[in-house]
């Protein structure tokens, strides 16, 4: 992450507050700072803008216009007590400032929800981000496809080849969902080697299309000599309007483990 939420907040009241000012009932300037020190000096909208005092006005926002150096401010006033006298503090920020600063805490969000839904090894969506989905999305969809995975080997090629080699395996299958993400294509990382395709509002052609651009795609990463093979075992369902999801969900792990024994059977008549 580029920019922390410490070093954001730490740059607002460190850097980017533009300064505070305090005034008397009569709009006086009791109080400047270095940064406010302006208002006193240059030609502003200072009287006709601010707001006069109002017993428990609290954050009024308003404009402040700075033409020597055609620069605006965004100025938050509030009016407090101070025996009988209504005084008001004003606090001061750079318009493009607060912008830059808007930026940076947006981004920072946008960074922890992405963080918070995706798989920090692949950046596929995450277990969370699956079981979201499944409550809210996936039981109110036209037809569904769903595909379970599952990547065989990974115990061995840890233990024989070390994490480093198992690692590169799990982004080898991760990358061969990558492939085929669309709009309508969302793939997740559920566990250790297993992993969840689901389609959406799609017919079973290209349902199966899908599969088929999904083995393809799989079949050329492993064309690449890497020395990491990368099998995968996969059990497809497919529902339309009014589907039992948990059905399907049930019935994709037992042709996803089906298909894996087929292929353990076939690696070891190769073998």
């Amino acid at each position: 992450m580029q920019t922390s939420l410490n070093d954001i907040i730490l740059r607002f009241f460190r850097d980017d507050i533009g300064g505070i000012l305090i005034t008397g009932a009569e709009g006086e300037i009791l109080y400047s700072d270095e940064k406010s020190a302006f208002v006193q000096q240059e030609k502003t909208n200072w009287r006709i803008a601010c707001p006069p005092p109002q017993k428990g006005q609290k954050n009024e926002l308003w404009d402040l216009l700075r033409p020597a150096r055609g620069e605006t401010y965004m100025v938050s006033t509030s009016t407090f007590q101070e025996g009988d006298a209504a005084l008001q503090i004003h606090q001061l920020i750079g318009t493009s400032v607060y912008m830059g600063l808007y930026r940076d805490m947006t981004d920072y969000s946008k960074t922890l929800k992405d963080e918070k839904e995706h798989d920090g090894l692949t950046g596929l969506f995450n277990k969370g981000k699956f079981l979201q989905l499944k409550q809210t999305l996936f039981p109110k969809l036209d037809s569904i496809v769903i595909f379970n995975m599952d990547v065989n080997n990974l115990k061995r090629m840890n233990d024989t080849c070390g994490h480093e080699a198992g690692d590169r395996l799990i982004k080898k299958a991760a990358a061969s969902l990558h492939r085929i993400e669309a709009r309508n294509v969302l793939a997740f990382r559920v566990g250790g080697d297993e992993f969840m395709a689901v389609g959406l509002h799609m017919s079973r052609e290209e349902a199966e299309n899908l599969r088929r651009a999904w083995e393809a795609g799989l079949a050329e990463l492993n064309r690449q000599d890497d020395g990491i093979p990368c099998v995968i075992a996969c059990g497809m369902a497919y529902g339309e309007k009014d589907y039992d999801l948990e059905a399907l969900f049930r019935l994709a792990d037992e042709r996803m483990y089906e298909d894996k024994k087929a292929k353990k059977a076939r690696e070891t008549t190769d073998y």
